[in-house]
């Protein structure tokens, strides 16, 4: 259980049942490049403006229960991540649908969503695995070359301090793609296991010789989110 998970537990209203609305939305645009924590707070603020009937926290500082499957970092799109909205009631998905994406800013939607009736599953601890899209001249290659080794050591920041370790048991397999300047892939994601792919670029630069500048203004899409162990993947909507 992470921070996250616990702050949940810590303030969930005590012996309330739980109707679930798990959503999947999508981000791009401007609104890429906030932070996971201002992200979570536009969310609130459109519930709040939606009107549902949302469970809140307790304490000092009430907020509508939320949870999110994977954080997205800085100036990462997504075509798919998940995230749970606790209600006290049941809401039919086209009506949630209908009230939240009246309420939230261009560059943010909800595509789809569930209804779900006390899930059995902490969201963020289904998460197993991601896909991610990266866009720059020449990536595909480079992507593809990493692949190819036994070994890719990078330094990676850990509890404060910089350490060095192996991202290569992380790769999963490369996805097919169509242009030397788009590179599709899977990797391990989630609360046990992670790869950001901002530390996958930095190994690119490192192990293969990417250029480091093309890194930089790289462009990277979440594709999606997946559960289970692999290659027995299966969606998160069925895992609940």
């Amino acid at each position: 259980m992470n921070n996250e998970e616990r702050l949940q537990q810590m303030t969930r209203q005590q012996h309330q049942h739980e109707y679930v609305c798990r959503g999947v939305f999508e981000r791009k645009g401007a609104l890429s490049y906030i932070g996971h924590l201002d992200l979570k707070a536009v969310f609130e603020r459109a519930l709040r403006r939606a009107e549902l009937p949302l469970l809140y926290t307790q304490g000092f500082n009430p907020r509508p229960m939320l949870v999110f499957a994977l954080p997205l970092g800085v100036g990462i799109d997504t075509e798919g991540d998940y995230f749970d909205v606790s209600m006290e009631v049941p809401v039919e998905p086209e009506e949630y649908l209908s009230r939240i994406n009246a309420e939230l800013p261009d560059g943010l939607r909800v595509l789809s969503a569930v209804s779900i009736d006390e899930p059995k599953n902490s969201l963020m601890s289904v998460v197993t695995c991601a896909s991610y899209r990266i866009e720059a001249p020449g990536i595909t290659d480079a992507v593809l070359k990493v692949f190819e080794q036994e070994c890719v050591e990078t330094m990676k920041k850990s509890k404060g301090r910089e350490i060095k370790v192996d991202i290569r048991p992380l790769l999963i397999k490369p996805l097919t793609s169509s242009t030397p300047d788009a590179a599709e892939y899977m990797c391990y994601a989630g609360s046990q296991q992670n790869l950001r792919p901002d530390v996958l670029l930095k190994a690119l630069c490192e192990t293969v010789g990417y250029d480091e500048k093309l890194a930089l203004e790289a462009r990277v899409t979440r594709l999606a989110l997946y559960g289970g162990t692999y290659p027995d993947l299966t969606s998160i909507e069925g895992l609940l």
